[in-house]
């Protein structure tokens, strides 16, 4: 039995890589398609690294997927010291293959209307960094800034990227016309409310742990992840079992990260997501046989 479930535990982790890999290269794809077929035919900017690679490549010919290979250099050098490790390596994965799909993936324009290209453009991007999202990475750039930036100071990572985001509207402007500014804003916006939308308006996520193995998960969370976590006495009013409750707060990105750390440390684990109406995790009800021992043996009242 033991062996039985540790094969399907490992086919489990198996399948959540596959799943992983797969929603990062169609992020990937997306984004790369909002980019080639919408965004730069239209002479606009997206958000980001991707739209500062765009202005560099107007001005100084450099392949725009190049340009956003070599921008995520310093800012994943940055990242690595502050987020999680395997954040920062999905992220890398697919940086690296946004630079190969920019560069020598041919996508045709899919429109000249500006409009549309401000509108679709944005709404594709913003599919391409959700999908990268729910993979347990990012698509780089501003995304992982805006996480250091948070963690550091606890700025929202949303108003973040909207300051930084602010700066590459105005470039559009300069460079191209109050038009090209105004249809890249628009973009931008589409691309953030698409993103909100796929994954959660709230930035952060309160996970409760029920556990009757604390160390393994906790010392993760700490050394992996760098959050800090708090372990509370605990007892199951049904079993009543010790338990250990362990609460730790993430952002957005780092949920999926935080799931599957739990799910392998402790399969048995009970998990609450707070402010989401969320539960994860191994729930087993008792049977009807724990049921009615439970009520025979229940002391009677007087």
């Amino acid at each position: 039995m033991a062996e039985n479930d540790r094969k399907l535990r490992v086919l489990g982790r198996s399948l959540r890589a596959v799943a992983r890999g797969v929603g990062l290269v169609a992020g990937v794809a997306a984004f790369v398609v909002a980019i080639k077929g919408f965004i730069q035919p239209n002479q606009l900017l997206a958000g980001g690294v991707g739209g500062t690679s765009l202005l560099l490549e107007r001005l100084v010919g450099i392949p725009v997927g190049l340009l956003y290979f070599l921008f995520n250099i310093p800012i994943f050098a940055l990242g690595a010291r502050y987020v999680g490790r395997r954040f920062v390596g999905y992220s890398g994965v697919a940086v690296l293959l946004t630079w190969a799909m920019a560069d020598w993936l041919p996508i045709p324009p899919l429109t000249d209307d500006p409009m549309l290209a401000g509108i679709f453009g944005g709404a594709v991007s913003g599919i391409g960094s959700a999908l990268a999202m729910k993979a347990g990475g990012s698509l780089g750039g501003f995304d992982i800034v805006g996480v250091v930036i948070n963690r550091r100071f606890s700025v929202g990572v949303g108003e973040v990227l909207l300051a930084l985001n602010g700066l590459l509207v105005l470039a559009a402007g300069v460079v191209g016309s109050p038009e090209a500014a105004m249809y890249t804003l628009i973009g931008i916006f589409t691309t953030r409310w698409t993103i909100d939308s796929l994954t959660s308006s709230r930035p952060r996520k309160a996970f409760l742990v029920m556990t009757r193995n604390p160390a393994p998960i906790a010392d993760r969370i700490l050394r992996q992840m760098s959050r800090g976590v708090t372990a509370l006495p605990a007892r199951g009013a049904w079993t009543g079992d010790e338990l250990t409750a362990l609460l730790c707060v993430v952002t957005e990105p780092e949920m999926g990260e935080l799931e599957e750390l739990v799910r392998d440390a402790d399969p048995e684990a009970f998990v609450v997501v707070l402010e989401a109406s969320q539960v994860a995790g191994r729930f087993q009800t008792p049977s009807a046989w724990t049921y009615w021992r439970r009520l025979k043996d229940a002391p009677r009242p007087a």
